[in-house]
């Protein structure tokens, strides 16, 4: 853009000067002299022209500014084009691994979504698990409350015998003590009281 605008510049001047004035341009030349006034280089290069025309000076030296500053903004432009042909390279660059991390993190996200899932439903049957084995210990605490209470009751029926069955055993060894001493020849008057005792304890 730069460059174009010096070449313009440069033709429109040169076209101007070799009319002999500014003023004697034909409408087009004006034109675009207006429009080049607007922007501050192109004020400053007409301003320049101008009071250099003035002044009566050599138009080689027009020639010759026109011409370093055609060659500066060229220099300048190859200086822009080639950092933005760095930039271009640096953000296709940039944008490359963007696209790359987009597809790793896409990538990384597809298989974090498989597992979840599959973490869910591994949750899913862990919570049935987990509930049938609550259900079983409460059938199994429950069956033991129970069995608990029947083996207790057992002993107390167990040791009511056991007691019933001393008790029984130790009646009849008095009444076979009582019967020895009445093989042996001891009175029946005199084993009376204990003869009542025995059959008591029988009895009982």
């Amino acid at each position: 853009m730069k460059v174009t605008t010096a070449l313009c510049l440069f033709g429109i001047v040169v076209a101007c000067v070799s009319a002999g004035s500014i003023r004697r341009a034909e409408m087009d030349t004006k034109t675009v002299l207006s429009e080049l006034d607007q922007h501050p280089f192109g004020n400053a290069l007409i301003s320049m022209v101008a009071l250099h025309l003035s002044t009566n000076g050599p138009l080689e030296e027009i020639v010759v500014l026109l011409n370093q500053l055609t060659s500066q903004l060229n220099k300048q432009q190859e200086e822009d084009d080639e950092q933005n042909r760095t930039n271009q390279a640096s953000c296709e660059e940039n944008i490359r691994n963007f696209q790359n991390q987009i597809s790793t993190l896409t990538a990384q996200r597809n298989e974090n979504i498989k597992l979840r899932d599959i973490t869910q439903a591994s949750l899913n049957v862990a919570e049935k698990d987990l509930r049938e084995t609550i259900n079983a210990l409460n059938l199994n605490q429950q069956r033991l409350t129970q069995g608990q209470a029947q083996r207790d009751q057992e002993h107390n029926e167990y040791t009511n015998a056991l007691a019933e069955h001393q008790q029984g055993i130790k009646a009849l060894d008095g009444a076979i003590q009582l019967l020895n001493h009445l093989q042996s020849g001891t009175s029946f008057v005199q084993l009376k009281k204990r003869f009542e005792r025995v059959t008591a304890e029988l009895l009982e």
